[in-house]
């Protein structure tokens, strides 16, 4: 590693929030659902892209968004360089997905 792991804070979160709605509705993606965690983030998108390319453009997005924010002053990344990228294949893994996102991730976070 590179730095320590990163905490997304108060301030961070919803920029990233805000950065990954963006890039989704500029590329015409669909997002089901987005939580913002401290130490990670878990969003359910439909798109005609692979996986890879979706998850690089949202974690791109959001880190040029926290700069311009003021909210992260580094030239490293704050993302690590793999994550999940499961594919739903019918409406019940999608409702599934959606509903991990949304329920299965501890209490709200402020």
């Amino acid at each position: 590693m590179k730095q320590p792991p990163v905490k997304l804070d108060s301030r961070q979160r919803p920029v990233v929030e805000s950065a990954i709605k963006e890039t989704c509705q500029i590329r015409g993606w669909q997002l089901w659902t987005l939580n913002v965690r401290t130490n990670h983030v878990h969003a359910v998108v439909s798109a005609s892209k692979k996986p890879e390319a979706i998850m690089s453009a949202m974690k791109a997005n959001a880190t040029r968004a926290m700069r311009e924010a003021g909210a992260w002053t580094t030239d490293l990344s704050p993302w690590e360089f793999r994550g999940s990228k499961k594919h739903l294949w019918d409406e019940e893994e999608l409702a599934n997905a959606i509903s991990y996102v949304e329920s299965g991730q501890g209490e709200p976070l402020d």
